[in-house]
């Protein structure tokens, strides 16, 4: 398998290049930064875009008319860019999430799980990155209060930090009248969102047009 990583000098990209290359299942490792993407999009079998919004949206067309299956990291979208991305994955596979850890999406399944056993409970996600991180709440926030929406027809509020290089901590705080249950995520290393990043393209090159999440991936 060839991939494509869109951003190729980010610190993502660079993180996804490098886990790419000790995979003895991906045969080569393209990329671009900026400027003329079409051509390299065409070249591989599945792209892995960790870039932002604005970007995302401008590539999206290459991608869809190379036919390409597409994983898209990126968060921060607009409500037309995410609409534009569903009409793609009619078109292509798409595998997209605000937080492609595995560890996370498992954490996601949990509150989901916590949301509906505990009806009469209140839910509230406090969020904290490194002070360069540009929107707010998190897309992993949100991705947690959208699901557990989902799950149970809860409102979730929301709190953020930004402090120093914090890579992601996220704490769902299910309360209630006499006790509180906490769920709690650490990233260590932004190589888990790399990792997960490969997976979602080791299984989206085998799916028909659509829009996944990572709980498809990971059949949760």
């Amino acid at each position: 398998m060839k991939i494509v990583v869109a951003g190729s000098q980010g610190r993502m990209g660079l993180m996804i290049a490098q886990l790419a290359r000790e995979d003895a299942a991906i045969s080569a490792v393209l990329g671009f930064d900026k400027g003329e993407s079409s051509a390299v999009v065409k070249e591989g079998d599945v792209v892995i875009d960790f870039t932002i919004a604005a970007a995302t949206a401008s590539l999206l067309p290459a991608v869809v008319q190379a036919k390409k299956p597409y994983v898209i990291g990126t968060t921060g979208f607009t409500p037309a860019q995410d609409a534009q991305i569903v009409e793609a994955s009619r078109l292509i596979p798409i595998v997209k999430s605000s937080n492609m850890s595995l560890g996370v999406n498992v954490f996601f399944k949990l509150a989901q799980e916590a949301s509906k056993a505990l009806p009469e409970y209140s839910i509230h996600i406090e969020e904290t990155h490194h002070v360069h991180k540009k929107d707010s709440p998190s897309g992993t926030a949100l991705q947690a209060g959208g699901l557990i929406q989902q799950a149970s027809g809860k409102t979730v509020t929301y709190e953020s930090f930004r402090k120093g290089e914090v890579i992601g901590d996220h704490r769902i705080i299910v309360k209630g009248p006499s006790d509180q249950l906490e769920i709690f995520h650490h990233a260590e290393s932004r190589e888990i969102f790399a990792a997960g990043a490969i997976a979602a393209a080791q299984w989206v090159v085998r799916q028909k047009p659509g829009l996944y999440s990572m709980f498809d991936v990971l059949g949760l």
